[in-house]
């Protein structure tokens, strides 16, 4: 409940849910099919700022010599607690935030299951919450100045979801569900390649702390 507290304040989960709710106001969509495509790129960038401070919060609300008191094992510990309470808290909005554009009566093809649809968005938007949230925090975390970390990650964000990302990594891309084609099992090579690229910073996560303070 402590760390729950300190890493989803009351001011988060009031901009977070306002930003999920004018997202399905004015964000325009034809069908269901758009749903996920609406969604996932947004909330990636929710998840940039929502996570930035995950290890920074310390400095910001002047814990940081309590806190460096602990070891590095118990610090990582900590933070990874941090981040899976965002995460899912993140994960649970999003899912939550499908349903409210149907108040657009978006196109559907009653000859489909809208499970097959659902499914795949479910995969794509766990992923997507997970992997820029840890970047966030670890680019925050290499710089030691917060505004440094976002705007990377948003620069980085801004040269992915757009029409030179798409043609350069193409089914690579970590927006592959976005820019899913035909092949409709294509995109899971850019899951593939979010899954890498957690793993590896979660597994830095440590070493940023010892040397970076």
């Amino acid at each position: 409940m402590k760390e729950q507290k300190i890493c989803l304040p009351i001011y988060k989960v009031a901009y977070s849910i306002c930003f999920v709710i004018l997202l399905s106001l004015i964000r325009g969509i034809s069908s269901v099919d758009s749903i996920g495509i609406a969604i996932v790129p947004s909330m990636a960038l929710l998840a940039i700022v929502f996570c930035s401070d995950t290890y920074w919060i310390e400095y910001r609300e002047k814990r940081w010599e309590l806190f460096k008191i602990y070891s590095i094992r118990k610090r990582t510990q900590m933070i990874f607690h941090r981040l899976s309470i965002q995460g899912i808290y993140l994960c649970v909005l999003s899912l939550l935030g499908y349903w409210c554009f149907f108040w657009q009566k978006p196109f559907y093809n009653t000859e489909s299951s809208i499970v097959f649809i659902y499914i795949p968005f479910v995969m794509a938007t766990i992923l997507s919450m997970a992997f820029w949230s840890v970047l966030s925090m670890t680019l925050v975390n290499c710089f030691q100045n917060i505004w440094a970390g976002i705007g990377i990650s948003v620069i980085l964000w801004s040269s992915l979801y757009s029409a030179a990302g798409k043609k350069l990594l193409g089914k690579w891309n970590v927006f592959s569900y976005v820019f899913k084609d035909e092949d409709q099992f294509s995109w899971l090579c850019g899951q593939g390649v979010e899954v890498l690229l957690i793993l590896l910073m979660l597994f830095i996560c440590p070493i940023i702390i010892k040397k970076r303070g």
